[in-house]
């Protein structure tokens, strides 16, 4: 083959790797741009988690007449109500609980609860929801999200609550124990949606003279593997 009828050739083939630069350093240019964003967000990025262990609080048994952060017209809740036992009396806090950390870099914005009951402890036996009962009232999400205080939560701080779930409120006088997952939900400064969960345990001891003590128990936030 001449001389003359190679340069195409070459010509051709310094066009299909000056190409394959190029798409290598756009490829390369879009990672660096990725592990940039993900350090920012690191940088920005809240966690939170309650201290492990118990927090003993009292309370004061009164009649469960309302539930709280909902109207006595709606008609669920007059139907909830209604099926109550007269002689009921739910442990309405004296105090507040907390002790939820925020370990990260960046605040945790419009910080809730909720809690997901799993099962009742009485002082015979314990039994685990059904799936039916943990879709109905008072088990839903709904009845059972508290909002922090305070609801924005900065780097370093602790939020606190002063509300008990719907369905530990609502327990039966022979439930001593409601135990679950407790799922901690906030957004960060660029809006997105963050979500923890820990095992939870809510213990209720009713004493004499109208008087009562919830304990609230935090395990070890499960280890998760990618």
């Amino acid at each position: 083959m001449e001389a003359g009828e190679l340069v195409p050739w070459f010509q051709m083939a310094s066009t299909v790797i000056s190409g394959i630069g190029i798409i290598v350093s756009v490829c390369l240019g879009i990672a660096s741009l990725n592990n940039n964003r993900t350090d920012r967000l690191i940088k920005i990025s809240p966690n939170l988690l309650f201290n492990v262990g118990g927090q003993e609080v009292p309370a004061t048994l009164r009649p469960l007449d309302h539930i709280p952060g909902f109207g006595t017209s709606e008609r669920d809740v007059q139907h909830f109500i209604s099926t109550l036992p007269t002689s009921l009396l739910a442990p309405f806090l004296d105090d507040v609980y907390g002790q939820l950390y925020n370990h990260g870099s960046g605040p945790g914005l419009s910080v809730v609860i909720w809690f997901q009951a799993d099962g009742l402890s009485t002082k015979e036996h314990e039994r685990v929801l059904t799936k039916e009962e943990r879709k109905s009232v008072p088990y839903i999400k709904a009845w059972n999200t508290v909002a922090a205080m305070p609801e924005n939560l900065p780097s370093g701080e602790a939020a606190s609550f002063g509300t008990l779930p719907i369905c530990v409120l609502a327990a039966q006088e022979d439930v001593t124990g409601i135990f679950g997952t407790m799922y901690i939900e906030c957004a960060d400064q660029n809006g997105r949606s963050l979500q923890w969960s820990q095992p939870a345990r809510y213990l209720i001891e009713r004493l004499p003279q109208g008087k009562a003590t919830i304990t609230v128990s935090f395990s070890r936030r499960p280890i998760t593997f990618a």
